[in-house]
């Protein structure tokens, strides 16, 4: 039986039942009462007790202190997510500890952080949209237990289903990221040169060093991609396309640059390297 609280939800504990219900099968019970809670053979988010040997996830007592590396807080959604997400993405497939570690970040980085943040008061004074305030939003207006409940088991579906995306994504990213170091010591003047498209923006966000990206869009095109604002290609390519781009760039197969100046598109390997080497 896994418990976690009843009343109002919130992102962090339905993202950890989600987590949970991926690698095991539990029956779910909503629930402040200490007697239940210590017939549960897991329990989120309540409880005033933190020990993963005996399956106890919360965080609201003093005792519990632990934070990032940034000083972000646990909740209990990054407490699961630490405890379970080797098992499920190795029940997903993904092979490889450094893979594993590097997608468990990745997710942690893109999704999970934020919730545990949100949940420990951090944006009290920075009401901003996010998931957790779309999962806040399912919560029944209603007093009603039923009514309640329908709306967690929603939310859960929900929940399950943005997991699945981000871990899906999270494991392209690791299953490329030893191929995309390789590629990066070949790194000349800054610009990173792929035979390949592979999905390397997050990976060049840790990597400044790289100030631009040329690869294959398609087997007719090229792109070039820049690492952060600073290396936006020249004001004067911006907003610009085929003709007016190509006399600006004296170029004869371009198609266009973005009017922000971080990507643009060629027809050949060369016009994009031309581009990607201007300032």
């Amino acid at each position: 039986m896994l418990v976690t609280h009843s009343g109002r939800f919130h992102a962090d504990e339905v993202f950890a039942t989600s987590m949970v219900l991926m690698v095991e099968d539990r029956q779910i019970t909503r629930s402040r009462d200490e007697e239940v809670i210590k017939q549960a053979d897991i329990v989120l988010d309540v409880g005033a007790e933190y020990d993963p040997e005996t399956l106890r996830f919360d965080h609201h007592q003093n005792s519990f202190t632990e934070e990032r590396e940034d000083g972000t807080p646990y909740a209990t959604a990054g407490l699961i997510w630490r405890h379970y997400a080797k098992r499920i993405f190795t029940a997903k497939g993904l092979k490889g500890d450094y893979e594993i570690n590097f997608a468990t970040q990745w997710v942690d980085d893109k999704l999970i952080k934020d919730i545990d943040a949100v949940d420990n008061g951090m944006y009290q004074e920075d009401p901003r949209p996010s998931v957790s305030l779309l999962i806040a939003m399912m919560n029944e207006s209603s007093d009603e237990k039923e009514k309640q409940e329908i709306a967690f088991n929603k939310a859960l579906e929900l929940t399950n289903d943005i997991l699945e995306n981000f871990i899906k994504a999270a494991m392209k990213e690791a299953e490329v990221v030893v191929e995309l170091e390789a590629y990066a010591k070949t790194v000349e003047e800054g610009i990173l040169v792929l035979d390949k498209n592979l999905p390397f923006k997050d990976f060049i966000r840790s990597h400044p060093e790289i100030t631009r990206v040329v690869y294959p869009r398609s087997e007719e095109q090229y792109g070039v991609y820049c690492n952060s604002q600073e290396n936006h290609l020249p004001k004067r390519f911006r907003g610009l396309r085929d003709t007016e781009l190509n006399e600006v760039t004296g170029l004869t197969d371009t198609i266009f640059c973005h009017k922000s100046g971080f990507m643009a598109v060629t027809l050949s390997l060369e016009s994009a390297l031309f581009m990607a080497k201007s300032h």
